[in-house]
């Protein structure tokens, strides 16, 4: 089942690409049903509990009965600037119910941090905060004002890229904070 999680989460990558051109032979209700679809299986199938089940279907059949009744491609066209919303979210709630969401990840990777490790990553937690309320606003301007190319390029490319790297920067310059600190502690 795992091999499954991994290539829906491959196929919701290219969601961009799968909305421009899927909506040319379809109407945005059905494009969005499949969309909706595909993103509560995955959802399914890396659920924790079973309660957090049951709320995906439930937010997923209210959003697919708002789908169905709107019928709207601007709804399609704003889910990235929705997604960065709700990492925005999650990020800003880890600040208040620590650890933050960065000091998870590195967790994971480093064990136990140290209060220093501990204070970047939260410093960290507010870079991306600012990054998913900008990008996700830049999301929302294309989906509204820009043509469906220029959504296409900014959601499906630019905004990726911009996530890899300031991923990948943040990991390396990490990496360079935990040595210095470890450096010190000697």
């Amino acid at each position: 089942m795992r091999w499954l999680a991994v290539l829906l989460a491959a196929v919701l990558l290219a969601y961009p690409v799968l909305v421009y051109m899927g909506s040319r032979w379809l109407e945005p209700r059905y494009l969005g049903l499949i969309a909706l679809g595909l993103y509560l299986l995955r959802g399914i199938l890396v659920a924790r509990n079973g309660r957090a089940r049951v709320a995906m279907v439930a937010a997923s059949l209210l959003l697919a009965l708002t789908l169905w009744w709107l019928n709207s491609e601007t709804i399609l066209l704003l889910v990235p600037a929705f997604i960065n919303l709700l990492m925005a979210i999650i990020f800003g709630h880890s600040l208040y119910q620590p650890p933050t969401i960065p000091a998870r990840v590195a967790q994971r990777f480093e064990g136990e941090l140290t209060p220093e490790i501990v204070q970047y990553t939260t410093r960290v937690t507010w870079l991306w905060l600012a990054f998913f309320c900008a990008n996700g606003t830049v999301a929302a301007a294309t989906a509204l004002w820009a043509s469906h190319e220029v959504w296409l390029l900014y959601n499906g490319a630019i905004s990726y890229g911009l996530t890899g790297l300031l991923f990948a920067g943040e990991y390396t310059y990490r990496q360079f904070v935990i040595k210095k600190n470890q450096a010190k502690a000697l």
